[in-house]
Protein backbone atom coordinates (compact mmCIF):
# COMPACT_ATOMS: atom_id res chain seq x y z
CA UNK A 1 0.00 0.00 0.00
CA UNK A 2 1.06 3.74 -0.80
CA UNK A 3 -0.75 4.94 2.08
CA UNK A 4 0.84 8.54 1.91
CA UNK A 5 2.68 9.76 -1.15
CA UNK A 6 4.47 12.08 1.77
CA UNK A 7 7.51 10.81 3.66
CA UNK A 8 6.32 12.82 6.50
CA UNK A 9 3.37 11.45 6.86
CA UNK A 10 4.47 7.77 6.04
CA UNK A 11 7.11 8.63 9.45
CA UNK A 12 3.88 9.94 10.95
CA UNK A 13 1.62 7.01 10.41
CA UNK A 14 5.27 4.55 11.33
CA UNK A 15 5.71 3.07 8.13
CA UNK A 16 9.20 1.82 7.26
CA UNK A 17 9.59 2.73 4.25
CA UNK A 18 9.78 5.51 2.37
CA UNK A 19 8.38 7.65 -1.33
CA UNK A 20 11.68 6.40 -2.67
CA UNK A 21 11.63 2.49 -1.55
CA UNK A 22 8.14 2.58 -2.66
CA UNK A 23 8.63 3.95 -5.94
CA UNK A 24 11.75 1.41 -6.91
CA UNK A 25 9.25 -1.52 -5.75
CA UNK A 26 6.74 -0.59 -8.24
CA UNK A 27 8.96 0.32 -10.90
CA UNK A 28 10.71 -2.89 -10.26
CA UNK A 29 7.00 -4.32 -10.61
CA UNK A 30 6.11 -3.10 -13.55
CA UNK A 31 9.32 -3.40 -15.33
CA UNK A 32 9.78 -7.21 -14.48
CA UNK A 33 6.12 -8.35 -14.63
CA UNK A 34 4.32 -7.79 -18.10
CA UNK A 35 1.23 -6.11 -18.03
CA UNK A 36 1.12 -6.17 -14.33
CA UNK A 37 -2.37 -4.19 -13.16
CA UNK A 38 -1.19 -2.44 -9.80
CA UNK A 39 -3.62 -1.25 -7.32
CA UNK A 40 -2.94 0.44 -4.08
CA UNK A 41 -4.09 1.67 -0.57
CA UNK A 42 -4.24 5.44 -0.01
CA UNK A 43 -5.44 6.82 3.44
CA UNK A 44 -6.77 10.22 3.60
CA UNK A 45 -6.71 12.71 5.92
CA UNK A 46 -4.20 11.34 8.51
CA UNK A 47 -3.89 13.95 11.13
CA UNK A 48 -1.49 16.15 10.00
CA UNK A 49 -1.77 16.17 6.35
CA UNK A 50 -1.59 19.17 5.21
CA UNK A 51 -2.54 20.71 1.14
CA UNK A 52 1.36 20.13 0.28
CA UNK A 53 1.07 16.79 1.80
CA UNK A 54 -1.76 15.35 -0.11
CA UNK A 55 -0.59 16.96 -3.37
CA UNK A 56 2.83 14.97 -2.83
CA UNK A 57 0.33 11.93 -2.74
CA UNK A 58 -1.61 12.74 -5.66
CA UNK A 59 1.35 13.71 -7.89
CA UNK A 60 2.80 10.19 -6.84
CA UNK A 61 -0.52 8.21 -7.49
CA UNK A 62 -0.80 9.97 -10.66
CA UNK A 63 3.22 9.62 -11.80
CA UNK A 64 3.74 5.81 -10.97
CA UNK A 65 2.56 2.64 -12.82
CA UNK A 66 -0.52 2.19 -10.62
CA UNK A 67 -3.53 1.47 -11.91
CA UNK A 68 -6.25 2.07 -9.73
CA UNK A 69 -6.17 3.08 -5.79
CA UNK A 70 -8.63 2.15 -3.13
CA UNK A 71 -9.01 5.68 -0.81
CA UNK A 72 -10.00 5.22 2.16
CA UNK A 73 -10.79 8.10 4.91
CA UNK A 74 -9.21 8.75 7.76
CA UNK A 75 -10.56 7.59 11.23
CA UNK A 76 -9.70 7.56 14.28
CA UNK A 77 -9.20 3.82 16.13
CA UNK A 78 -9.68 3.83 19.81
CA UNK A 79 -5.87 2.07 20.49
CA UNK A 80 -3.96 4.00 17.60
CA UNK A 81 -1.24 6.16 18.36
CA UNK A 82 -2.51 8.53 15.68
CA UNK A 83 -5.27 9.59 18.41
CA UNK A 84 -3.06 11.26 19.75
CA UNK A 85 -1.51 13.85 17.33
CA UNK A 86 -2.85 17.16 16.16
CA UNK A 87 -3.90 18.95 13.56
CA UNK A 88 -6.95 16.59 12.75
CA UNK A 89 -8.35 17.12 9.57
CA UNK A 90 -11.84 18.04 9.05
CA UNK A 91 -14.37 15.58 7.92
CA UNK A 92 -15.66 17.86 4.56
CA UNK A 93 -11.71 18.25 3.56
CA UNK A 94 -11.04 14.29 3.70
CA UNK A 95 -14.04 13.81 1.69
CA UNK A 96 -13.13 16.41 -1.03
CA UNK A 97 -9.45 15.07 -1.10
CA UNK A 98 -10.90 11.52 -1.51
CA UNK A 99 -13.47 12.26 -4.29
CA UNK A 100 -10.10 14.30 -6.17
CA UNK A 101 -8.02 10.82 -5.58
CA UNK A 102 -11.19 8.70 -6.75
CA UNK A 103 -11.71 10.33 -9.88
CA UNK A 104 -7.69 10.63 -10.38
CA UNK A 105 -8.28 6.46 -9.69
CA UNK A 106 -11.47 5.73 -12.33
CA UNK A 107 -9.18 7.37 -15.03
CA UNK A 108 -6.60 5.35 -14.66
CA UNK A 109 -8.24 2.19 -14.81
CA UNK A 110 -9.82 3.28 -17.27
CA UNK A 111 -6.62 4.10 -19.24
CA UNK A 112 -5.09 0.59 -17.93
CA UNK A 113 -8.51 -1.37 -19.53
CA UNK A 114 -8.36 0.39 -23.29
CA UNK A 115 -4.90 -0.67 -23.78
CA UNK A 116 -6.64 -4.33 -23.58
CA UNK A 117 -9.68 -3.97 -26.19
CA UNK A 118 -10.02 -5.68 -28.98
CA UNK A 119 -7.39 -8.20 -27.46
CA UNK A 120 -8.54 -11.84 -25.81
CA UNK A 121 -7.20 -12.88 -22.34
CA UNK A 122 -8.20 -15.71 -20.30
CA UNK A 123 -10.57 -14.69 -17.63
CA UNK A 124 -11.72 -17.26 -14.68
CA UNK A 125 -15.32 -16.64 -14.16
CA UNK A 126 -16.50 -16.28 -10.86
CA UNK A 127 -20.26 -15.55 -10.49
CA UNK A 128 -23.28 -14.72 -12.97
CA UNK A 129 -24.57 -11.13 -11.75
CA UNK A 130 -27.58 -8.98 -13.55
CA UNK A 131 -27.24 -10.97 -16.34
CA UNK A 132 -23.98 -11.72 -16.74
CA UNK A 133 -20.95 -13.89 -16.10
CA UNK A 134 -18.16 -11.98 -14.55
CA UNK A 135 -14.50 -12.73 -13.66
CA UNK A 136 -10.79 -11.78 -13.60
CA UNK A 137 -7.70 -11.99 -16.26
CA UNK A 138 -4.87 -12.75 -14.62
CA UNK A 139 -3.68 -8.86 -14.39
CA UNK A 140 -6.85 -8.36 -12.08
CA UNK A 141 -9.15 -6.90 -15.41
CA UNK A 142 -12.60 -7.55 -14.15
CA UNK A 143 -14.71 -8.80 -17.08
CA UNK A 144 -18.14 -9.76 -18.04
CA UNK A 145 -19.88 -11.80 -20.71
CA UNK A 146 -23.58 -12.66 -21.67
CA UNK A 147 -23.63 -16.63 -22.15
CA UNK A 148 -26.18 -19.38 -21.46
CA UNK A 149 -23.42 -22.02 -20.48
CA UNK A 150 -22.33 -22.52 -17.33
CA UNK A 151 -19.36 -20.63 -16.51
CA UNK A 152 -19.00 -20.99 -12.88
CA UNK A 153 -14.93 -21.62 -12.24
CA UNK A 154 -14.20 -21.93 -15.71
CA UNK A 155 -11.38 -20.25 -17.78
CA UNK A 156 -12.34 -19.66 -21.37
CA UNK A 157 -10.93 -17.53 -23.55
CA UNK A 158 -12.28 -13.59 -24.22
CA UNK A 159 -12.51 -10.89 -26.51
CA UNK A 160 -12.57 -7.65 -24.77
CA UNK A 161 -14.86 -5.02 -26.57
CA UNK A 162 -15.90 -2.17 -24.11
CA UNK A 163 -15.44 -0.79 -21.01
CA UNK A 164 -18.37 -0.57 -18.88
CA UNK A 165 -18.21 1.03 -15.38
CA UNK A 166 -15.90 -1.26 -13.48
CA UNK A 167 -15.28 -4.21 -16.05
CA UNK A 168 -15.02 -4.73 -19.87
CA UNK A 169 -17.50 -6.71 -21.76
CA UNK A 170 -16.41 -9.38 -23.89
CA UNK A 171 -17.80 -11.86 -25.68
CA UNK A 172 -16.15 -15.29 -25.87
CA UNK A 173 -13.56 -16.76 -28.09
Amino acid sequence: PLQSGSNAILNAMNRHYSIEDYREFIHYCADTVENICIGTDIIVGFPGETEHHFNETLLQFLTLPIHYSHVFSYSERQFARSRKLAQPIPPSLIKERSKRLRKVSDKKRQDFFNGFLNQTQKVLFEQKKQGYWQGLTDNYIRVKVKSDENLDNKIRTVTLKHIDKQAVVGVLA
